[in-house]
């Protein structure tokens, strides 16, 4: 999710361009629930991806139909608007503000639109279903949202709790199943099916409000392997459709640890119990809303603000007293209680994630040959249970020497791209100390004027 705001400046400009969409461009009207003083709007690019633009270059936008030319535009939106648009300053829109972010044209050829690539996010990312299929099995699933099914189904959740405190099993439940291949390779399996279920719930609640959920996929987040669901339709959702969205995935886990409850009261393996402890503590572990996960995107949109990470840098440009800088400015156009929200959630989770990304890549190099030799180990034991026929083992072994192996490539990807981050900071930092010189020097000698306003 990308916001935008806009800036009027006059300049020479051909009149008579025509301004229009980029082709799969679609206007989605007011984006509910927002935590801005003045409404956002959506807007969906081709490529999937929303856009948050204010609400003058909505009305711009609207009025781009491929016929209109810039002077046109301008005097249908200063009558319909009162204002005072040039056709000049409307060119200056489409040009600085809408195509870059691959909303709107006067021009050929047509933007790449930017992708946003934040550090913490995945690599090696791929698709593992296709929207069609995810669509279908979300329809299934959508009943799950019914009221009076999901009351049922929390009140279940809260008996196998209560059932699992009271029962005295859990510690017996680990010792037996720690020890046996078999059972530990249950765990596994659970786990990937409770995860892909999780994501299920996300792609349902986004379906059952009304919006079109994309394909699951799969990454490495960091260190470990991570699904994913596109559910970025939900947008154009209401706060309770989004926030629906959201708590899905946390959702589909309590369900999830209701049918394994069933399904241990039927068969009594301890590994059963064991992924119910865990899937709890999965629970716990996507409620934080420190990286991207479930926790992150539930504050989101009950503050009303899409992307927190993007109010890191206005928050710190407020701090250094810089309030009129045009980043800053983005956090000022957040309703006062939402900035104190917003600028808590800085001042607690960036100083967390430097402190733990440090210590991360400095521990890095210590993980990563750990890691190499338990996989070589493992390869030792695989080779040995080929050789004696056990299955179970060699399963076992080939499952976590490829388990070993996704941190390994993950661990060196992300150090890589800190690496690249770190560079163009140091290069840009530069280039400003160079700079700062020479504008002092035309200052003093009575030649330095300031720039234009963008």
């Amino acid at each position: 999710m990308t916001e935008v705001s806009d800036v009027e400046v006059a300049d020479s400009t051909d009149e008579n361009a025509v301004p229009r969409l980029v082709d799969g461009v679609a206007l989605l009207g007011e984006y509910e629930g927002g935590g801005y003083e003045e409404p956002r709007y959506l807007v969906s690019r081709a490529d999937g991806q929303m856009v948050l633009v204010s609400p003058l270059l909505h009305e711009l936008a609207s009025r781009f139909d491929g016929q209109r030319t810039l002077r046109e535009v301008a005097e249908q939106v200063n009558q319909d608007l009162d204002a005072d648009l040039s056709p000049a300053d409307v060119a200056y829109l489409v040009d600085e503000k809408l195509y870059p972010m691959g909303v709107a044209t006067t021009s050929e050829p047509l933007p790449d639109p930017p992708r946003s690539d934040p550090l913490l996010s995945l690599v090696f990312n791929t698709q593992l279903l296709p929207p069609w299929f995810v669509r279908a099995a979300a329809k299934v699933f959508s009943v799950f949202y019914r009221p009076l099914v999901i009351a049922l189904m929390l009140c279940m959740f809260v008996g196998v709790d209560v059932w699992l405190v009271m029962s005295g099993g859990i510690d017996a439940a680990f010792h037996r199943s720690v020890g046996d291949p078999i059972l530990v390779l249950t765990l596994m399996v659970l786990w990937v099916c409770a995860t892909l279920f999780h994501e299920f719930g996300h792609a349902a609640g986004c379906h059952y409000g009304g919006a079109r959920p994309g394909g699951i996929g799969v990454g490495i987040l960091i260190f470990y392997p991570a699904f994913y669901t596109n559910v970025t339709d939900a947008y154009r959702l209401d706060r309770r459709g989004r926030l629906r969205t959201d708590l899905g995935g946390i959702y589909f886990n309590a369900i999830f640890i209701v049918a394994m409850f069933g399904l241990y009261q039927a068969t009594g393996l301890p590994s059963l119990m064991v992924f119910m402890v865990l899937n709890h503590l999965q629970i716990l572990q996507q409620l934080l809303p420190l990286l991207r996960l479930d926790g992150y995107l539930i504050l989101g949109d009950l503050v009303g603000v899409p992307n927190l990470f993007a109010f890191v840098g206005p928050v710190w440009r407020r701090m250094r007293g810089k309030p009129d800088d045009d980043k800053a400015a983005m956090h000022q156009a957040l309703r006062p209680r939402v900035q104190v929200l917003v600028t808590a959630w800085v001042l607690i989770v960036v100083p967390l994630l430097i402190l733990g990304l440090t210590m991360l890549l400095i521990r890095l190099p210590l993980y990563l040959a750990t890691g190499t030799s338990r996989a070589l180990q493992y390869g030792e034991v695989a080779w040995n249970a080929g050789g004696s026929g056990q299955v179970g083992v060699l399963l076992m072994a080939i499952l976590s020497m490829l388990i070993l192996l996704v941190p390994w490539v993950g661990g060196t990807a992300f150090a890589i791209r800190t690496g690249r981050r770190i560079t163009r900071l140091v290069v840009k930092l530069r280039a400003r100390r160079q700079a700062r010189p020479h504008a002092r020097h035309r200052k003093r000698s009575g030649r330095w004027h300031p720039p234009k306003a963008a």
